[in-house]
Parts: C-alpha cells; sequence; structure tokens
C-alpha cells in the first residue's frame, strides 16, 4: 500500500475558451448538416455528421464553411480510414479547394472562439427561420 496522500479529482469543468469552442462546434455541425440535408457522397438521409475536409485540429479552418461537408456515418467513418480516398474525392467534388484549405490552415490564424460561437449560432438560427 502506497503512503502518498489521495489526489484530488480533477475538475470536470471546462476552460471558457473549450465551452466557446464546444458551442461554436455543436452550432456549425448542425449548421453544415442543415445546410446540406444528405450525403454527399452517397444521398443518404440517415445518419448525417459534419466532416471536415482538412482535420479540424488545424484550428484556423475548424469552423470555415468551405471545410465541411455533410457525410453519413458510413461514408464518413469510409473517407476516414482511406485518406487519400478522400482527398481524391474532395478534388473530384470542389477542385482546388484542398489546396486552398491546406494554405489557410498552415498560416495560424488565432480564433475568437466566443465570437465563433455566436456566429455560428446566429448563422444556425437564421437558417433554421428560412426554412
Amino acid at each position: 500500500m502506497s503512503n502518498r496522500p489521495a489526489s484530488k479529482p480533477k475538475s470536470k469543468r471546462r476552460s471558457p475558451k473549450a465551452n466557446w469552442m464546444r458551442k461554436a462546434d455543436t452550432a456549425f455541425s448542425k449548421f453544415v448538416r442543415a445546410r446540406d440535408g444528405r450525403c454527399l457522397a452517397c444521398g443518404s438521409t440517415e445518419f448525417l455528421q459534419c466532416a471536415h475536409i482538412i482535420s479540424r485540429s488545424y484550428k484556423a479552418i475548424r469552423v470555415d464553411e468551405l471545410n465541411a461537408v455533410c457525410l453519413c456515418r458510413s461514408c464518413h467513418l469510409k473517407f476516414t480510414h482511406k485518406p487519400l480516398e478522400w482527398v481524391e474525392w474532395v478534388e473530384d467534388n470542389y477542385p482546388g479547394r484542398w489546396a486552398e484549405l491546406k494554405a489557410k490552415a498552415l498560416a495560424y490564424e488565432k480564433v475568437d472562439w466566443r465570437f465563433q460561437s455566436r456566429y455560428w449560432v446566429e448563422r444556425l438560427r437564421q437558417q433554421e427561420a428560412d426554412v
């Protein structure tokens, strides 16, 4: 048995930045799924997801409209495991977009997640009002 003092339980509280980013992600995802309305690869309308063309780990383009398309769960999984086919699909359907997004992603830009959160919540609200 160890003589170490019990460590404090980790707090589950997110930082304010993480909360704003999560809110922006949620609204952005809903916006993309509503915008496209179907899987752009196979046409399915079931189990729709927001798929990022270039990984959302590149914060500068994480909530860029040009960096996301709607895919069904099956197509999203297929392309996640076959990245070369994904790049080919993107180039076939959106010529030049990969290079444009890559340049934006590599030209790091600080993101104001509070602004992005508010922006995407409002865009989603407008989109829903238009329907």
